[in-house]
């Protein structure tokens, strides 16, 4: 299900956002839009909490400090409490209060859907890669590849043939 949010200051809206969040039974937020991680805000907590998804790569580190890294930015989480979790491959921050106006939570989804929408195209890029790859090995360019020749194959290989007794220590003793 789809969370639209509106955030609103002086009953003035300012942005809109669209993320694939779920709400658990305690109350948690988890917003599973990343390709690598799940990311969850923890309001009682006042925690905000990556998590691996299924398959843990290189590049689960750096997409979990890239988020903390531009949480930090905007102010959303402190940057002191930056620290791995007790789940294996998790990293959790604190989230501070708000002084003035506004609500911690909204600010948190608002900043984890501008990251989510600025990573987007990185991943997209890297599957088109992958793809093109792909095609490449299975369906090479005409300049890319021979036809098996036989005539230009021979059938001894190599400098000693298979039948040459070879020289070594086993065959000086013999008992």
């Amino acid at each position: 299900m789809a969370i639209k949010l509106t955030i609103k200051i002086n009953d003035k809206p300012i942005e809109k956002i669209l993320l694939k969040a779920r709400k658990t039974i305690d109350g948690n937020i988890i917003i599973p839009d990343h390709p690598d991680i799940n990311i969850m805000i923890m309001p009682a907590k006042s925690r905000v909490v990556s998590l691996p998804k299924e398959e843990l790569d290189d590049e689960l580190y750096d997409s979990q400090k890239r988020l903390f890294d531009y949480l930090t930015l905007q102010g959303v989480v402190d940057h002191t409490t930056v620290q791995d979790g007790n789940i294996f491959m998790s990293r959790e921050a604190k989230i501070p209060d708000v002084t003035g106006d506004g609500d911690k939570i909204q600010y948190c989804l608002y900043a984890i859907s501008n990251f989510i929408d600025k990573e987007l195209p990185f991943y997209k890029n890297m599957d088109d890669f992958e793809k093109e790859m792909d095609n490449q090995l299975l369906e090479p360019e005409v300049d890319e590849y021979t036809d098996f020749d036989p005539a230009r194959h021979h059938d001894v290989k190599g400098t000693m043939p298979p039948r040459f007794i070879k020289y070594g220590i086993h065959s000086i003793y013999r008992v």
